[in-house]
């Protein structure tokens, strides 16, 4: 694996990172032009307002709000994490973005605090949205998830940007870390294959699977590790992508048919690396 510029490395890096991303959506927040705020987004049913209301909502769950007794519009509509984001944001629902935004500057301002404390340890037990974790793993959750949503503003309103900065690196170094998994099992590449995903920038890199067979069943080993060791008889496939379009294809905002890509290789297994390219629960 090859990236440039770098992820983020450690609760140092990832607090960096947060802070940035966060102050990214502030900003936007404080410059949306009139009838920004009522624009849909491509998660359905929901406006950019929406948008403010889930980052602030969410922010507060992981911070020990607990989750709000409130009655859902249509009823209950989803289960388990779903459940509780829609509750979250139901919750915040008829704030204003002025309110929301205030509520999520002082959010921010206790979390970084904790982060560049001394006594501060990446260990410190937390919990996520998706179960217990420890504060490094829910800030790589977080980091990637307020990064998205950055992403979701910015194409409702016609404002692209922050392609370059650590958070866009770290939700990368994520798609590239998911890879063998996404290539040998979620697409089901056979053995003998290799995949390579190139992405063309702003964040440069290069990630690649070659399929094996282990006991029976297909396992991805990665490339580009160091390793000299010479593997012959491997088709291989390459997958070229701007980091906006694989970046949006991975947090399932966009279609394969809606990501512009250029293959190198086998169309079918392209198709269906892509089909599986979603890290988005």
């Amino acid at each position: 694996m090859s990236l440039h510029p770098a992820a983020p490395e450690g609760l140092d890096g990832l607090a960096a990172a947060y802070a940035h991303t966060v102050q990214a959506i502030s900003d936007l927040g404080h410059s949306l032009r009139p009838g920004d705020e009522e624009r849909p987004t491509t998660c359905p049913g929901w406006t950019v307002l929406d948008q403010f209301a889930h980052v602030v909502s969410l922010e507060a769950w992981v911070q020990g709000e607990d989750v709000p007794d409130v009655d859902l519009e249509d009823g209950p509509s989803a289960e388990g994490i779903n459940a509780i984001v829609d509750r979250f944001l139901e919750s915040r629902r008829g704030r204003s973005l002025a309110e929301l935004l205030e509520e999520l500057d002082g959010l921010v301002a206790d979390q970084v605090r904790h982060l560049r404390a001394d006594t501060t340890s990446p260990d410190e037990p937390r919990t996520g949205p998706y179960g217990p974790t420890t504060l490094l793993g829910l800030m790589e959750s977080r980091v990637f998830d307020l990064w998205v949503h950055e992403q979701d503003i910015r194409e409702a309103i016609g404002r692209p940007g922050n392609l370059d900065g650590p958070a866009a690196a770290h939700t990368v170094r994520m798609l590239f870390d998911a890879l063998p998994r996404i290539v040998a099992r979620r697409a089901g590449v056979p053995a003998g294959h290799a995949v390579i995903l190139d992405l063309t920038g702003p964040v440069v890199g290069r990630a690649g699977v070659r399929v094996e067979e282990r006991d029976g069943k297909p396992f991805g080993t990665p490339l580009f590790t160091g390793d000299a060791e010479h593997h012959a008889d491997i088709s291989t496939t390459t997958i070229t992508m701007s980091t906006q379009a694989a970046t949006r294809r991975c947090a399932g905002r966009a279609s394969t048919d809606d990501t512009h890509h250029v293959v190198h290789g086998d169309d079918d297994i392209a198709r269906r690396v892509l089909d599986a390219l979603v890290i988005t629960p």
